[in-house]
């Protein structure tokens, strides 16, 4: 039995996004065409205009700007939604992953690492203007005198504004700090910082984007279409519904009433549209679901269980359509990146989730997304990129300091 848990990608016919006055990054409108699903061989037709997308796609870096150098520090709490943002965002802008050097190449490797920082108490229960911009807030400040020290810095969410501040303020020019989401502080100390339009958060270095940065790419969607793990997910005859699941966080609860109506949902696709699952699973997933779905959908469908390879890039490449919880605006933003028809179950508020209201209904009146009724339908939308748009002024930026 398998059971899993998915992310993104991006088809060829998008428009370049542009970059407003203001700093805000901009895309054309959708123009969504509305149609419902009419069995395998419709899905199929959509299956096959999406792979002539993806795999005619060139999303280049030619801009002219210097290769980058050094090292890039991607600096955070640590959690799976941040590292993927810092992650996509350095890898975009040039940086490899250091994991992924030879021993040979380590010294001159222009390569990205994870940098893990938490502040320690009492500093992490003080609003920012009483926290000092010094690496002895952390809970390990050695973490920050590491060597080498970074050419560029990507730091993302509470944890990793004073640590971003502390190397700016430190190194001065030798470094170039990128802040991703609402540092809730005076951004004037970034040299750029990202905030999703959903967030309030606006200042000096401030651009504006929509949803999540992430790492999906054409390249790696392509490349994905080819791998053993593809060969599990697909059937020649029935359409492929990529489910991804969140699970319980701060502002949704993911009741048993949740539970049953996705359950439900999921029954009646199977049923009545001769679909296949594949369900990937994160680590916030309730082990009640985990349980039902191989229960329920283990023996005819594909239920990642955690084990080996996390087949997210295949489940992302090969769906017709995909399936979301709304609990996660990472995930959500990450599979509009694949311009496949994304429909968001939305879960019980256990607190008044404002901003993820606000996400929604901005991607709902893009044509970006829509709601999980448990029927299928197909439309077209212009996918959210501002990953390489970000990456190219970065870059352009550093050229410049």
């Amino acid at each position: 039995m398998r059971s899993a848990c998915v992310y993104g990608k991006i088809p060829s016919n998008q428009q370049d996004n542009r970059i407003t006055m203001d700093g805000e990054f901009s895309q054309s409108e959708a123009n969504p065409a509305d149609g419902s699903a009419a069995g395998s061989e419709a899905l199929s037709l959509h299956r096959s205009r999406a792979a002539h997308r993806d795999s005619t796609h060139v999303n280049s870096h030619a801009d002219g700007t210097p290769a980058v150098t050094g090292r890039c520090w991607c600096i955070s709490k640590g959690m799976a939604g941040m590292n993927s943002q810092t992650a996509g965002l350095a890898s975009a802008v040039g940086y490899q992953s250091l994991e992924q050097c030879s021993a040979g190449e380590l010294s001159n490797a222009a390569g990205y690492e994870f940098i893990n920082t938490r502040m320690a108490f009492p500093w992490s229960c003080l609003p920012f203007s009483m926290i000092p911009q010094s690496g002895r807030v952390l809970k390990q400040p050695e973490a920050l005198e590491a060597s080498p020290q970074p050419r560029l810095v990507v730091s993302c969410g509470r944890h990793g504004v004073v640590p971003a501040l502390y190397l700016k303020k430190k190194l001065g020019r030798d470094v170039f700090t990128v802040h991703i989401q609402d540092p809730k502080c005076d951004t004037s100390g970034f040299d750029m910082v990202l905030i999703p339009k959903h967030d309030p958060g606006r200042g000096p270095n401030v651009y504006l984007t929509m949803g999540a940065l992430h790492k999906v790419t054409p390249e790696k969607l392509e490349a994905a279409r080819h791998t053993p793990e593809a060969a599990q997910l697909v059937d020649p005859i029935r359409p492929l519904v990529s489910v991804l699941l969140g699970g319980k966080n701060g502002y949704y609860s993911f009741s048993q009433a949740d539970i049953d109506r996705l359950f439900e949902k999921l029954n009646r696709l199977v049923d009545k549209q001769n679909v296949r699952l594949a369900v990937l699973t994160s680590n916030r997933t309730p082990v009640e679901i985990c349980t039902r779905l191989e229960r329920d959908f283990g023996d005819n469908h594909f239920i990642w269980n955690g084990q080996g390879t996390n087949p997210y890039f295949e489940a992302l490449a090969l769906a017709d359509y995909i399936v979301v919880t709304g609990d996660s605006v990472s995930m959500v933003t990450e599979a509009t990146a694949t311009g496949r028809p994304v429909f968001v179950e939305h879960l019980t508020e256990r607190r008044t989730a404002r901003r993820f209201r606000k996400f929604h209904s901005m991607f709902e009146e893009a044509g970006l997304t829509r709601r999980f009724e448990g029927e299928l339908a197909e439309w077209e939308y212009e996918p959210p990129n501002d990953t390489p748009n970000v990456a190219r002024l970065i870059r352009e930026r550093m050229a410049e300091q």
